[in-house]
This record gives structure tokens, C-alpha cells and sequence, in this order.
């Protein structure tokens, strides 16, 4: 009985720290620059869909570069010297599958550490902008055998960066 108790805790600890490992492995950014200028009581920012943002860690280092794209504000990432992380241009099946895979793991390893950004928005540059990250995870319950829950672990980092054009300077997020 002992034995068989054993057997199902190392497994049930096998598959938790499978999905630990998958999701600490795996991550995707999701990048939103808002814009404070014209700031009303009912809108307290815009959201920016074309810019070109540089993110930054603690000591400067340049860890990735995205060009936020209209309409929708999607940003075309590229990692530095202007390696290319972006599946957007994947074809799907096999090939969108391998860029995916690398773009998880390169985001994974670059998002958090994430701590300041240049971005430029037409003439405005605005440098240092400090980064507001959330993290998401979900590891615990990527083996729950449901369309909506399961599937591959992974980190999702929530990246806001909040500038003024109109002053093209940096700002404190709304509390």
C-alpha cells in the first residue's frame, strides 16, 4: 500500500514539475504603450498602435525591440542585433510550430528581466520608461484534459509602458 502511495505521489510530482518547468521555459509578452496626452476624467490614456519600443534590463543591456503596427497595435519582434523572433510571416503547420517554439523560449528568457524602454513615437523618443509587468502562469493546470484549460504550460507577461507624446516624457500609470 505504502509502495503504491509512493508510486502515485512521485508520479503526480513528476507531472506538476513538468508544467512548472514547460511554463518557466515558455512565455509570450503581451506589449501595450499608452499614450497619457489629452488625459480626461473618462479616459485616463489612448492606446498607442505605432511605435517602436526598445526594452532594457537593470544595467541597460538591450533584450528585445518591437515595432507596434496599425491597425491593431501588434508588435513585430526582433531580439538583438536585430535577430528575428517573429512568426507573424510563418507559414502555418510545422514551420509556425518551430518559430513559435523559439519565440516562447527567447521571451521567456528576456521578459523578466524587462525594467526600463525607449519608445518612439513619430518625433517624440522618450527614454528611460520604466516597465509595469503582471505575470500569469498557470502551470498547475495544463494537464486537465479540456480544450480551454489545457495544452502547453506557459508565462504570459503583461508589459505597459506610459508615455505623454505631448510632452514626450515618461509617466506614472494611473492607480
Amino acid at each position: 500500500m505504502k509502495r503504491a502511495l509512493l508510486s502515485i505521489a512521485a508520479f503526480a510530482a513528476g507531472v506538476l514539475g513538468y508544467g512548472w518547468w514547460q511554463a518557466h521555459t515558455q512565455g509570450d509578452v503581451w506589449l501595450q504603450v499608452k499614450d497619457h496626452a489629452g488625459r480626461t476624467p473618462r479616459q485616463l490614456w489612448a492606446d498607442v498602435i505605432e511605435a517602436r519600443v526598445v526594452m532594457r534590463d537593470a544595467a541597460g543591456q538591450v533584450l528585445a525591440e518591437a515595432a507596434l503596427e496599425a491597425p491593431q497595435g501588434l508588435p513585430r519582434w526582433t531580439g538583438p542585433a536585430g535577430a528575428a523572433v517573429d512568426c507573424q510571416a510563418a507559414q502555418a503547420g510545422p514551420a509556425w510550430q518551430a518559430c513559435w517554439q523559439r519565440q516562447a523560449r527567447w521571451m521567456a528568457q528576456w521578459a523578466p528581466r524587462a525594467h526600463s524602454a525607449r519608445v518612439t513615437l513619430g518625433h517624440c523618443i522618450v527614454e528611460p520608461v520604466p516597465v509595469t509587468s503582471k505575470l500569469y502562469t498557470d502551470w498547475w493546470f495544463w494537464w486537465v484534459p479540456l480544450p480551454h484549460v489545457g495544452g502547453t504550460p506557459i508565462t504570459h507577461f503583461a508589459i505597459s509602458l506610459h508615455v505623454d507624446s505631448a510632452r514626450c516624457a515618461a509617466v506614472s500609470p494611473a492607480p
